[in-house]
C-alpha cells in the first residue's frame, strides 16, 4: 500500500491503517447517533467486505465527502482503514460579496458544492452595499427598483456595460437556500448598517441625514468608502430596517443575520440636527457611540425573534457589546476584542492580513493562509471563544465566475483544512511538521483540484501559491496598473481625504 498520505482535504483527524482492501462499494451501512462530542463528527470504518458510516446526519454527510475523495484516489478498491473525524470550529465560511459584481444562481450553486466538498458549513452573503442592492425587498420594491440599477462601473481598467440591473428574487434566494441547507451550509445574509447604504438611500432618501446632498445619493460606479449613512435620528429608520429584517427573517431560516458595522463615515451625523439631538436624548458620548445604539436596537430586535446578530468588530468602539452578538474581526481593535472575549463573546476570525481571498496572491498565497492560527496570543487562554474562520471574497476586482475561482482557490481549501484540523496527521500517527504541512496540501490539493475543474472551477495556477519576494512584486506591480485609471486616481485622493478627517475624529477609523 501507498505510504504517503491519504488525498483529503481537510485532512482528518486520526487514521488508522489496515491490511486488506476494500471492494464492496455497493455495501455502505450508514447508521445515525447522537454524538456526545462533536456535532459534525463521524466515524468511517472501510474493511474488505464493506464500509460502515457512523454519526449525526451532518457527520454523515461529511464522512461521504471523505469517501467521495478516496474514491477519486484510489478508483474501485479502497484499502481498508479507519477514520475518526471532527472539526475543530464549528464555524467554517466564506464570504460573497454580490453587490460589486453579480454572480448568476447557478453559479453560486456550483460555489456551495465546491464548499460542501471542503466541509464548509457558512455561507455569509453581502447582498448590499454602495454598488447595489440585490435581494427583493417587497415592502420596499424601489430597493431593487432603483438600488439594483448601476451605470458603467470604473473598478478597474476592464470594461463594464454601460448599466446593469441585477438582483435576486425572494424566489431565487429561497432556491438557494434550501440548496445549501441540502449540504448542510448555513446561509448568514448580511444587511450594513448604518454605513455603505449609497445603493439604499438612492431608493429611499428619505432616510438619509438631514443637509445630505441629493446628488450624493447615487448608486456608486467604484468601490471605496463613502458618506452616504443612515440618518440614526429619524424615527422611522429603525421601523424601516425592522421591516426589510423581517423579510429577512423569512427568506433565511439560520439563527444569525450580519448586521455589518463596518466603515461607517460619521460626516453627515456630526452635521445633522436629528442625530446630535438622538445622542443628547440617549445621553450618548460621541458618533461611535450613536452607530453601537442603532446596531444593538436592531440586534435586541432580533432576539427578541429568537434570532442573533454577527457584526464587524467596528462596532465594538462604543459602550460594552452584549456577548450574545458574535463579532467577524476583519482589522484592528485588540484590545475591544479581548475584553469582548474575557465577558463570553464569540468571534469569527476573517482578519485581512490572512483571509480575504479578493487580496493578491503576493500579498496572501496558500503557505500563507496555512500558517495562520485563528486564536492569536492574546486569546490563547480564550479559544473557546473563537468560533471559527471565515474568507470573506470581496468583488471590486472580481468580475466573473471565472475570476473568483482563480481567487477562491486553492486559498479556500488551505483555510478549510486550517478551520477544520489546523495540522494533518501523519501515516505514522503523529502531525506533520510545520515545514511539511505546505508540501504536503499540495500533494493533496491535486486530488481536490480534479473535482474543481469539473464543477468549472479553474483555481490559480502552482506558481501564485507560494511565491517568491520577486514573483510578489511584480504581481503587485501588474495589479497597480490594473487600477490606475484617471478616475481613481482623483477618487483615491477624495476617498484619503475623507478618512484622514475621520482619524482626526476618532484617532484611528
Amino acid at each position: 500500500m501507498d505510504g504517503g498520505l491519504l488525498q483529503l482535504i481537510p485532512y482528518p483527524n486520526e487514521v488508522i491503517r489496515k491490511d486488506g482492501w476494500c471492494k464492496c462499494w455497493d455495501h455502505v451501512q450508514i447508521q445515525k447517533e447522537k454524538r456526545q462530542g462533536n456535532p459534525e463528527g463521524y466515524c468511517l470504518d472501510i474493511q474488505e467486505d464493506g464500509i460502515r458510516l457512523t454519526g449525526t446526519p451532518a457527520g454523515i454527510f461529511y464522512g461521504k465527502q471523505a469517501l467521495r475523495q478516496l474514491e477519486d484516489q484510489f478508483g474501485g478498491e479502497l484499502p481498508c482503514m479507519q477514520i475518526t473525524d471532527a472539526p475543530r470550529f464549528s464555524y467554517r465560511g466564506f464570504m460573497l460579496d454580490s453587490s460589486r459584481h453579480f454572480l448568476q444562481k447557478e453559479e453560486i450553486k456550483r460555489l456551495l458544492d465546491a464548499a460542501a466538498l471542503l466541509k464548509l458549513n457558512k455561507f455569509h452573503w453581502h447582498l448590499v452595499d454602495d454598488q447595489g442592492w440585490r435581494i427583493e425587498i417587497r415592502k420596499y420594491p424601489k430597493l431593487t427598483e432603483i438600488g439594483a440599477r448601476r451605470g458603467r462601473a470604473v473598478f478597474t481598467r476592464i470594461p463594464e456595460p454601460e448599466e446593469t440591473h441585477e438582483f435576486l428574487t425572494q424566489d431565487d434566494i429561497r432556491e438557494i437556500v434550501a440548496y445549501a441547507a441540502n449540504r448542510f451550509i448555513d446561509v448568514v445574509p448580511e444587511l450594513e448598517i448604518p454605513g455603505h447604504e449609497s445603493a439604499l438611500l438612492a431608493a429611499y432618501p428619505e432616510y438619509s441625514c438631514e443637509g445630505t446632498d441629493p446628488e450624493e445619493q447615487r448608486v456608486q460606479i467604484t468601490g471605496g468608502i463613502f458618506k452616504e449613512i443612515l440618518c440614526a435620528g429619524n424615527e422611522k429608520t429603525v421601523s424601516f430596517l425592522k421591516d426589510i429584517l423581517d423579510e429577512y427573517m423569512d427568506l433565511f431560516p439560520y439563527s444569525y443575520l450580519h448586521l455589518g458595522g463596518d466603515e461607517a463615515v460619521k460626516a453627515h451625523w456630526r452635521s445633522c440636527p436629528k442625530c446630535q439631538r438622538k445622542m443628547k436624548e440617549l445621553g450618548l458620548p460621541d458618533e461611535n457611540a450613536l452607530q453601537q445604539w442603532l446596531v444593538r436596537t436592531m440586534a435586541d430586535y432580533l432576539e427578541q425573534k429568537g434570532r442573533h446578530a454577527v457584526v464587524w468588530n467596528d462596532v465594538l468602539r462604543g459602550e460594552k457589546l452584549s456577548p450574545k452578538v458574535a463579532v467577524q474581526v476583519w482589522l484592528g481593535d485588540k484590545d475591544l476584542i479581548e475584553e469582548f472575549t474575557s465577558r463570553g463573546g464569540r468571534i469569527v476570525q476573517s482578519t485581512t492580513d490572512y483571509c480575504y481571498l479578493d487580496y493578491a496572491y503576493s500579498d496572501i498565497d496558500v503557505k500563507k493562509l496555512l500558517s495562520f492560527d485563528p486564536v492569536p496570543d492574546y486569546l490563547k487562554d480564550q479559544e473557546k471563544q473563537v468560533w471559527g474562520m471565515e474568507c470573506p471574497l470581496w468583488t471590486e476586482r472580481v468580475t466573473d465566475l471565472t475570476r473568483a475561482a482563480f481567487q477562491l482557490f486553492p486559498r479556500l481549501p488551505a483555510m478549510a483544512e486550517n478551520a477544520w484540523s489546523r495540522k494533518p496527521s501523519g501515516v505514522d500517527g503523529g502531525y506533520c511538521p510545520d515545514s511539511k504541512w505546505y508540501e504536503s496540501f499540495c500533494r493533496r490539493y491535486e486530488n481536490v483540484r480534479r473535482e474543481l475543474d469539473e464543477l468549472g472551477l479553474k483555481g490559480a495556477p502552482e506558481k501564485y501559491w507560494n511565491m517568491t519576494p520577486e514573483d510578489a512584486a511584480r504581481e503587485r506591480k501588474e495589479l497597480e496598473n490594473l487600477l490606475d485609471t484617471p478616475f481613481l486616481q482623483r477618487f483615491r485622493k477624495e476617498e484619503e481625504a475623507l478618512l484622514a478627517s475621520e482619524r482626526e475624529v476618532y484617532g484611528r477609523f
